[in-house]
């Protein structure tokens, strides 16, 4: 869980302050530490491919919406832009690991996610890396929906991946 807060914060911070190796930098670290033999778990590659591509599909949902803008960095323009991205495969590695007690909770998973996921998003607005743009309320629903339902995916997913490797 210190991977992903240092992530999580070196991201938002280096997104703002135009830091834009801080995040790769982390996540690097991040996946050397969970990727060891004695903490890796089979299933989080395929867990951060998944998340990677949730993350791209919603983020950039809410940029073309026009509910969100974030700070730019070396992503192409309109897209989500490369230190969400990352963040999204952080988030991956915390699902075998310290999430790994939601997987048999699904719905208090999606709960949690919900009410969380745009807490997050006002700490990066907060912080400089993200622009509410819209003054409607209506993307805080629609985003917490969308998570309500992403992060149960990903942990059904690693439960599901765990039991195809049991079965090998």
């Amino acid at each position: 869980m210190l991977w992903m807060q240092a992530l999580w914060f070196g991201a938002i911070i280096g997104a703002a302050e135009k830091l834009f190796w801080l995040a790769p930098v982390l996540l690097t670290g991040f996946i050397v530490w969970e990727f060891r033999p004695a903490r890796r778990v089979y299933g989080d590659f395929q867990l951060m491919l998944v998340a990677l591509l949730i993350g791209l599909i919603l983020d950039t949902t809410w940029v073309k919406l026009d509910w969100i803008k974030f700070a730019p960095d070396f992503a192409l323009s309109g897209r989500a832009p490369l230190w969400i991205l990352l963040l999204w495969a952080g988030l991956a590695l915390t699902i075998n690991h310290s999430l790994a007690w939601l997987q048999s909770r699904l719905v208090l998973a999606g709960v949690l996610s919900a009410l969380s996921c745009p807490l997050s998003y006002l700490g990066a607005a907060r912080l400089g890396a993200v622009d509410i743009v819209t003054e409607s309320w209506l993307w805080v629903v629609v985003l917490s929906l969308s998570w309500a339902v992403s992060i149960p995916l990903l942990l059904w997913l690693a439960n599901h991946l765990k039991q195809i490797k049991q079965g090998a």
